[in-house]
């Protein structure tokens, strides 16, 4: 059984007349329905932000593919025939000993060592460790200078 809505006028305090409302429908209750409404509306728009970021997410990762794939493959290392031609010189023996370790494993020269010293950088290598390194790049692990450019020539 339903109870209509009563107005009831009563006074406060002050003496002044407040309407009142009384029946089913109390203020509790409709604050919770427009909670709910925000609520709804709240997880919607998050759920919209997502698909958003998704999105440009999938085009971004599509585009970087596409870039990647237009680019021109690095520059492969140095075949046999090119480590081949890198001067190779025993430790100890040469004029220029002032590096004593081996950049790429950290271990000391030994005289009598071969060591292989790269032509336009003048870094010295262990032979084991620099022709690993140059079957993969084509320049210097120390200072990048590229093994393949043909040096300047002079005017």
């Amino acid at each position: 059984m339903a109870i209509p809505h009563r107005r009831l006028l009563q006074t406060g305090s002050s003496g002044d007349l407040l309407l009142n409302r009384t029946g089913s429908g109390d203020s509790y209750g409709s604050n919770t329905s427009e909670f709910d409404n925000n609520m709804v509306i709240i997880l919607a728009v998050l759920l919209c932000a997502l698909i958003f970021a998704l999105g440009l997410n999938t085009i971004f990762r599509c585009g970087l593919q596409y870039v990647n794939r237009s680019r021109p493959a690095a520059v492969p290392g140095l075949k046999k025939r090119g480590l081949s031609q890198l001067p190779e010189t025993v430790y100890g023996r040469g004029p220029d000993n002032s590096t004593t370790e081996c950049p790429i494993c950290l271990g000391e020269f030994v005289d009598g060592e071969r060591v292989r010293v790269l032509p336009k950088c003048s870094h010295g290598f262990h032979v084991g460790c620099i022709d690993t390194w140059l079957r993969s790049h084509a320049s210097c692990p120390n200072c990048r200078v590229s093994l393949l450019d043909p040096p300047a020539a002079c005017s």
